[in-house]
């Protein structure tokens, strides 16, 4: 009995501390510094109008002349789940389409958006920014789980989740209505998911039922995570890698576990599809299309703002990313002069994370590598597996397609950092346990 009292005790303590970082999250995201983007996604919400609200399926299709080629470009190189989300937000709180702004013009100038209807109202913003920071708190309790069940320790998921929520890339991307909230929440969701298949595929006898269900549900997790931003593809592939090696490592390879990857896979495509009708038209061309308005996009503005000039610059801007970063409200210079205001009273009140610096970063850095040192020794094990190839192969792929330091760009690494980070401090505190006992032992027999 006094057992189970305890356990259920940690339980409630699990919830009120999930609970307390959600709240932190919620309360500020009304007061976080706009962002032109916001504009942009919150203008791009109008297909929940014609997909949801009229069924008007069809307008939102790719066509080689379209009414508007702006929209239609934003359609495809922009993720969907997001944007369908803030327009359930707005249809709840009883706006309708035509409470919506037009996209922000970047080259316009702010003075010339404000004037033409291209700022949102506040009360559109609010709803777009609930939509996403409810998904961002998704994915604060996705890596808590994550963590838990890596290393088995209730302290690594409580750190791996405070470090991630005081993240600043992750709170201010988080709270604003743009594509993040979706995507940290649903890559955080795959990353879970497959934590859990690894478990079960690490058994003496995994179930195949079991298997079958979090396979689905992990076709289904990755596909809305691609859906959401297309970077998020990394970490989706990433997860799937790490399923198709632990077989191998452990010796365990069947036509099954491949029928299994596979079917999950298709399943990720056909997600991924069923959020996007824009590619319906033309399945097989989208792919190109898509990279080729990306690459446009990635060019201009590394022409527009500077990238980096060698290898050294994007490992640098990496680790500063990944550990150190202070908050970046804006990319634009000329953008303080607008939201600088915003800008020292939402940090004056408290909200925006840590505010960065070396301080802080050698701090995360040593907690990470030692979180690392400490899962490289159990590479084996199939969760923990997951988790080094996921941290792996998102900072490699970042290190090379990166080509500038913009602090959103680098939002897909925060989660296995936190996780890293979590299991680091459940170690030292593990150790200092461990030293403590045995200096007791020692100062006892000395009495003794």
């Amino acid at each position: 009995m006094n057992r189970f009292r305890h356990r259920w005790l940690w339980r409630v303590l699990d919830i009120v501390w999930l609970a307390g970082l959600a709240a932190y999250l919620l309360v500020g995201y009304n007061d976080v510094p706009f962002h032109g983007d916001e504009s942009t996604l919150l203008f791009m919400s109008g297909d929940y109008y014609f997909v949801v609200q009229t069924r008007e399926i069809d307008v939102v299709y790719y066509t080689d002349t379209p009414a508007d080629p702006l929209e239609q470009d934003l359609r495809l190189i922009n993720g969907t789940v997001g944007k369908m989300a803030m327009g359930f937000t707005w249809d709840m709180a009883g706006l309708t389409v035509h409470d919506l702004n037009g996209p922000w013009l970047w080259g316009a100038g702010w003075d010339w958006n404000v004037d033409n209807g291209h700022m949102p109202t506040d009360r559109l913003l609010h709803a777009g920014r609930l939509s996403s920071i409810l998904l961002t708190v998704i994915s604060v309790w996705a890596v808590f789980g994550t963590a838990w069940i890596v290393t088995g320790r209730r302290a690594a998921a409580w750190i791996a989740a405070l470090v991630y929520t005081t993240t600043p890339a992750v709170v201010i991307n988080g709270q604003r209505a743009m594509m993040d909230g979706a995507m940290l929440c649903f890559v955080a969701l795959t990353a879970l998911v497959a934590v859990i298949v690894a478990r079960e595929q690490d058994r003496d006898s995994p179930r195949p039922r079991v298997l079958a269900v979090w396979y689905v549900l992990l076709g289904l997790a990755g596909g809305s995570a691609v859906a959401s931003k297309h970077n998020a593809a990394v970490a989706v592939l990433a997860v799937f890698l790490a399923l198709l090696l632990q077989p191998v490592i452990r010796r365990r390879v069947s036509w099954v576990c491949l029928v299994r990857l596979a079917a999950a896979s298709a399943l990720v495509f056909l997600t991924f599809l069923f959020w996007n009708p824009a590619w319906w038209t033309d399945i097989t061309g989208m792919p190109g299309r898509v990279i080729e308005l990306r690459s446009k996009l990635l060019d201009g503005q590394v022409e527009g703002y500077g990238g980096y000039d060698n290898a050294g610059e994007r490992v640098a801007g990496l680790v500063r990313q990944a550990f150190s970063a202070k908050p970046q409200f804006y990319e634009v210079r000329a953008w303080k002069d607008y939201i600088g205001d915003q800008i020292d009273a939402y940090q004056n009140a408290g909200y925006g994370g840590r505010r960065g610096g070396w301080p802080w970063g050698i701090v995360i850095a040593g907690l990470t590598v030692t979180g690392l040192g400490a899962l490289v020794a159990r590479w084996r094990e199939g969760p923990v597996l997951l988790v080094l190839v996921w941290l792996g192969l998102t900072a490699l792929t970042l290190l090379i397609l990166t080509p500038l330091e913009w602090q959103r760009y680098y939002l897909p690494l925060q989660a296995p950092v936190a996780v890293m980070a979590g299991t680091g401090a459940a170690c030292i505190g593990m150790w200092g346990v461990r030293a403590a006992r045995v200096r007791v032992r020692i100062t006892r027999n000395k009495n003794g």
